[in-house]
């Protein structure tokens, strides 16, 4: 075999860091940062055994289903994102979202003197939003003695400020087609910058399949860790006891049994599975009858959403409240609603979000029955009044959409909204 089909992760890593040093070593600077904070908290080390978790889709799934399945041996809490509606929901333990008095007094007793003594330093030494997101996570984790924490990475893997910290066991579920121009334009771009979170010595598990997992392997073993593939054999146990989930269920549920029974061998299976499958914030989320909510918000998770719909509600049809962020194409990502949708409506996603009336022309080359509406809350009650004999609303595409339109609190509200705007006022540079 050629070297051109046997890659080499490792000189491939150092190719791209190479040609991109100045970007490589700003996210290696921003990991020292949070090094350098965790050392200053907890220099003996934290109490809480952490896992890392990442992938295109069905991280925040797999978070929770871990949560709950190694909750049964102790204490046990997560770090995920985004919120739907407050973000006090990216902090649970065990299983219940953190009080928002603890946040204030976390961040005001500990984290805040901290910011002020790294001013003294330089403004690149301050600590951004992601860390002290995962900060106030580990000072949570060790006033509730959470004996495993989920960490869920936003974006990617190998750069993620999550690689300050020490892990018991790493988690990919996936490898899709996320975020290409910040984590490459080839699938094997982004299957190296997710396997990127393995460390030496420490357990790695994955249910990527076919050609990209032999390519995680390599790159695995390549950090010196083990990986544990969960294929075809492990979810089809899963889908003997659970033959109802769809399948891509199925095989989230799977990837956390493996993990499970590695970490936590005395639980019985079927304890962890029948923990394991409560209700996911967000996800599939049903506040009233006629109404259904999901925070997918890319091809993958939409397409699962279109699967769910169909074997929930078999022969019924849906209109689609929709948001989109960012610079995705709306047919690639809502194309999998198209066999179930009768009618398709574009509203705004706030922070990021995209032009409703764009969006809604890019659709209707594509689908037949297409509106929009900028403003998510009239857009919603739009979308109710419009529901026919038997048909359903679904709200998707964004959290951000899905905040702004149901959001019940309209102050946290107001401040997701407008998340940045302070950066993009700040005139302290300008002089007096």
């Amino acid at each position: 075999m050629s070297r051109t089909e046997r890659p080499d992760p490792r000189y491939l890593v150092t190719l791209d860091e190479i040609y991109h040093s100045h970007w490589a070593a700003k996210k290696k600077h921003r990991i020292l940062r949070l090094e350098r904070a965790f050392r200053h908290f907890w220099p003996e080390g934290h109490p809480t055994r952490l896992i890392q978790i990442t992938g295109t889709n069905g991280k925040g799934s797999v978070a929770h289903y871990l949560e709950q399945g190694l909750g049964l041996s102790g204490p046990a809490g997560s770090w995920t994102g985004p919120h739907v509606f407050d973000y006090a929901e990216r902090f649970h333990l065990d299983g219940e979202i953190a009080r928002r008095e603890e946040i204030v007094e976390i961040y005001r007793q500990k984290l805040e003197p901290y910011q002020r003594s790294r001013v003294a330093v330089a403004d690149r030494e301050l600590l951004g939003f992601a860390e002290l997101g995962i900060l106030i996570s580990l000072f949570l984790f060790e006033r509730h003695r959470v004996r495993w924490g989920l960490m869920e990475v936003g974006v990617g893997g190998r750069y993620t400020p999550l690689m300050a910290l020490p892990m018991t066991a790493c988690v990919l579920t996936n490898v899709g087609d996320d975020h290409p121009i910040t984590l490459g334009s080839e699938p094997w771009q982004r299957a190296l910058e997710k396997s990127g979170i393995a460390r030496p010595g420490v357990p790695f598990f994955t249910s990527v399949q076919e050609e990209l997992l032999p390519l995680v392997e390599t790159a695995v073993r390549a950090e010196g860790a083990e990986c544990f593939a969960v294929g075809p054999r492990q979810t089809s146990e899963v889908a003997k006891a659970l033959p109802s989930l769809p399948g891509y269920e199925q095989s989230n549920l799977a990837l956390a049994l493996a993990v499970i029974r590695h970490l936590e061998p005395e639980v019985p299976a079927e304890r962890a599975l029948e923990a394991m499958t409560q209700r996911l914030p967000g996800r599939f989320w049903s506040p009233e009858p006629d109404l259904i909510v999901d925070v997918a918000h890319n091809r993958g998770k939409i397409a699962a959403l279109a699967e769910r719909l169909q074997l929930v509600y078999p022969g019924r049809t849906f209109r689609c409240l929709l948001g989109l962020t960012r610079k995705r194409d709306p047919v690639e990502v809502f194309s999998p609603l198209f066999e179930v949708a009768s009618h398709l409506t574009v509203t705004g996603a706030s922070y990021a979000g995209q032009d409703p009336e764009a969006a809604a022309r890019r659709l209707a080359e594509a689908f037949p029955n297409v509106g929009w509406e900028p403003d998510p809350k009239r857009a919603l009650a739009r979308g109710r009044a419009a529901l026919g004999e038997g048909e359903k609303l679904v709200v998707t595409g964004s959290a951000y959409l899905i905040d702004q339109a149901l959001n019940p609190d309209p102050y946290v509200q107001h401040l997701n909204a407008s998340y940045g705007w302070r950066a993009k006022g700040d005139d302290s540079n300008k002089g007096s």
